[in-house]
């Protein structure tokens, strides 16, 4: 997996020896690209069973998570470093991210974004 350069204010990359359990993992069985990190993001944030498994409906489901939130906000992310990384997958979860978090600054949520890079638990 190469390393992820963006220091956004809002996505916090935080490399770790052994990953949050309570993190949502991007990844699963060793990939992690558009069907995985969908798949995640459908599984923890129980998006409803008509979700249309692409960016633009993910997108649009977490606003109206971000609607539902109040005060600041922190969502926990997880990646194994041994993981095969899609980057530009990556990328554009990383600009759903910057773009949900700009969103949710004019209602009053400060939500920030964490993304660990390390070793699964044991």
């Amino acid at each position: 997996m190469s390393k992820q350069d963006d220091k956004s204010s809002v996505i916090t990359w935080q490399h770790s020896d052994q990953l949050d359990p309570r993190a949502i993992p991007l990844d699963k069985d060793g990939k992690l690209n558009k069907k995985t990190v969908l798949s995640r993001l459908r599984e923890f944030f129980n998006f409803p069973d008509y979700f249309g498994n692409n960016w633009d409906a993910a997108y649009d489901l977490l606003l109206d998570q971000v609607d539902q939130l109040e005060g600041p906000v922190l969502w926990l992310f997880s990646i194994d470093d041994k993981s095969e990384v899609d980057e530009t997958d990556l990328e554009v979860w990383g600009q759903l991210m910057k773009d949900l978090c700009a969103y949710a600054e004019p209602l009053g949520v400060r939500l920030r974004v964490i993304v660990q890079v390390g070793s699964k638990p044991v």
